[in-house]
């Protein structure tokens, strides 16, 4: 299987089997969201944003997104938030975005 970073603007083929040497690996409990959905990405705090495509690297699929408010950090690390420079977050670092977290 090839490792190296890879952007789609489709979902590729993929599999949720973890264990799978032959398919890209999708980490999520959930189906992969749509272009356009809203995702939560929980790791280091990143927040609400908005995916704009797909990705694979090292045998995983994530989504690329862009931020709503990423924390300073990120902005300093990566540069402003926009559909040309999206975050790749992997299914097990996001959650789904629903109308409850919209309320809070």
């Amino acid at each position: 299987m090839n490792n190296h970073f890879q952007r789609y603007t489709t979902v590729p083929s993929y599999t949720r089997n973890l264990a799978s040497r032959d398919q890209v690996k999708w980490s999520a409990e959930f189906e992969m969201p749509p272009i356009g959905a809203d995702v939560l990405i929980r790791i280091n705090d990143i927040g609400r944003a908005k995916v704009v495509g797909y990705a694979t690297q090292d045998g995983y699929l994530g989504v690329m997104s862009v931020p709503y408010s990423p924390p300073a950090w990120w902005v300093r690390q990566n540069g402003p938030a926009r559909p040309d420079n999206p975050a790749l977050a992997f299914g097990a670092e996001i959650a789904l975005f629903t109308l409850k977290e919209q309320a809070a």
